[in-house]
């Protein structure tokens, strides 16, 4: 594990039988289990766990141990050091459970399991901070058609970049899943695009997103012209415009969907999550059932799609039917 974890021997307040065992545990998830995680599971649980052992290291304090009071200190340290610091709730509560998750792999006691003290202490400080996550502002349907119907970049880039904002606002594919768009996973006559996992999806069955006539006209015009005949469809350009084969990165995926936004000129700063935000609006404008927005988004609850809607229901509901 020394290639994805910062552990040091001072990590472990262990004998030397338990420090035989752990390290054979985190050496058979690294083996045989990472590679079974989503991506973005796997790399959440690394990087959370190796914030906690820095955090460990640098006080002086033991990250994994046979007593799980000992762990409990070094555990409510390091919450101590996040709720002081800019995370907000959500995120301090997943880096907690990445923690957990690897005091379970490591077979060690759990302070949140031994001690009702320590989970009101923790429950109750995490109140206090705000559990609203940051959301990314919407990109309906018509603003995307009007990005699209304004866009005179007629280069492979702007093909490709025009191509993939609208396979994201019909699919709501989030865009680990956009990235991995291969073209095997496009079929053209059930104009549906099948994503292999998701976030949500642990057991692999996948998940289809839909595709308008429009998208599938630019998308065709992007696969055609860029002659892609297998493998991934959204792909890096060289500084000279040719079509590479490796996929594009998220990060490049931001990037495209912020100067899109910008185009609108409404000041707001657009990520590629704003079209599954702005799909999920889109569709309670067209009173389209709750239901129907869960499995085109492959929720596995209302929960999320309820919390996008909500400014949309804050201007339909309650006084908006009195006034």
């Amino acid at each position: 594990m020394k290639n994805d974890l910062m552990l040091t021997a001072a990590d472990f307040a262990l004998g030397d039988d338990e420090k035989k065992r752990v390290i054979a545990n985190l050496t058979e998830l690294h083996d045989k289990v990472l590679d079974t995680m989503s991506p973005n599971t796997r790399k959440a649980y690394l990087s959370d766990f190796n914030q906690y052992l820095l955090f460990c290291q640098q006080h002086n304090l033991s990250s994994l141990a046979s007593d799980w009071k000992i762990t409990k200190v070094s555990i409510e340290q390091y919450f101590e050091s996040m709720m002081s610091s800019e995370l907000k709730h959500h995120s301090i509560r997943r880096k907690l459970a990445s923690i957990r998750f690897f005091i379970g792999v490591a077979e060690l006691p759990d302070p949140f399991k031994h001690s009702k003290l320590h989970r009101t202490y923790i429950n109750n400080r995490l109140n206090t901070k705000p559990s609203a996550q940051s959301q990314a502002p919407a990109l309906r349907v018509d603003e995307v058609e009007q990005i699209s119907r304004s866009n005179t970049d007629d280069s492979l880039l702007g093909q490709r970049n025009i191509a993939l904002l609208n396979v994201g606002i019909d699919t709501l594919f989030r865009a680990s899943n956009i990235v991995a768009i291969e073209l095997q996973h496009i079929d053209w006559q059930k104009a549906t695009i099948f994503a292999p996992y998701s976030k949500t999806d642990q057991s692999g069955q996948g998940h289809y997103g839909y595709m308008s006539k429009m998208t599938m006209r630019l998308l065709k015009e992007w696969v055609d012209n860029a002659q892609i005949t297998e493998g991934p469809v959204f792909r890096v350009l060289s500084p000279k415009k040719t079509v590479q084969s490796k996929a594009i990165s998220t990060r490049t995926l931001w990037g495209i969907f912020k100067e899109l936004g910008a185009t609108l000129k409404d000041g707001k700063q657009y990520s590629c999550h704003s079209t599954r935000t702005g799909a999920v609006i889109s569709m309670l404008e067209s009173n389209v059932p709750l239901l129907e927005i869960i499995e085109s988004g492959d929720w596995k609850s209302s929960a999320m799609p309820a919390r996008y809607g909500k400014q949309f229901n804050a201007a339909t509901t309650g006084m908006a039917k009195v006034r």
